[in-house]
């Protein structure tokens, strides 16, 4: 399906929450896993002349951050001449050491094509293959692609393990995705809920 105008697409996202007792469910059930950052869910465009226009998992502009040039400067290399789409977590107002900063977990738009119908598998090698020569720095939850761009890294194993050993402030849990998910039109903010859920470190507002 083509995509060749702006509009918006709801980025998937989980809406179920579970306890880390049943990480080893969803791992063994082959889903995978990528880190949940501590940000504001974001869409990034990637406009055919290379301008990049962000909007919140609300359809709203962000009111606490305006993305930089050299933060937009990033996308600048993307290859063809076709819109782009990723999802993904601005790390900025809900962390006090990384700024200007956007983690990307899924790509919806590749050069003009809405990914509709490929699965989370397919979207994601996809995704990985936009950035292979620009990768710098590997670690535990991402690659660091440049100073203000970075991409989840894909867990396939040992998720309680992962879950336990989490320590950088801005990693909240982690989010578990089946990786034969299929993307629906992303038309609503639950359209692409259902094949995914959450696993948060306990805090004073929830326990999981």
């Amino acid at each position: 399906m083509s995509f060749d105008a702006y509009q918006y697409l709801w980025p998937p996202r989980p809406e179920q929450a579970i306890p880390k007792t049943l990480l080893s469910y969803y791992e063994k059930q082959r889903w995978i896993a990528q880190v949940k950052k501590n940000g504001t869910c974001t869409v990034l465009y990637v406009r055919p002349d290379k301008q990049v226009i962000v909007k919140t998992r609300h359809k709203t502009d962000h009111k606490l951050w305006t993305p930089s040039e050299e933060f937009c400067s990033q996308f600048e290399s993307l290859p063809g001449n076709g819109w782009y789409v990723f999802a993904g977590e601005l790390l900025h107002s809900k962390t006090k050491h990384i700024k200007d900063t956007i983690y990307l977990f899924d790509l919806l738009v590749d050069d003009g094509i809405y990914l509709v119908g490929a699965t989370l598998q397919a979207r994601l090698k996809r995704l990985y293959a936009l950035f292979p020569t620009r990768v710098n720095t590997i670690t535990n939850s991402h690659y660091i692609i440049a100073p203000k761009l970075w991409l989840a890294a894909t867990i396939v194993k040992n998720f309680s393990e992962r879950f336990a050993a989490l320590c950088m402030p801005e990693d909240e849990g982690l989010v578990v995705k089946d990786p034969r998910a299929k993307l629906k039109l992303c038309v609503k903010a639950t359209a692409n809920a259902g094949s995914q859920v959450k696993c948060r470190k306990p805090t004073k507002n929830y326990s999981f």
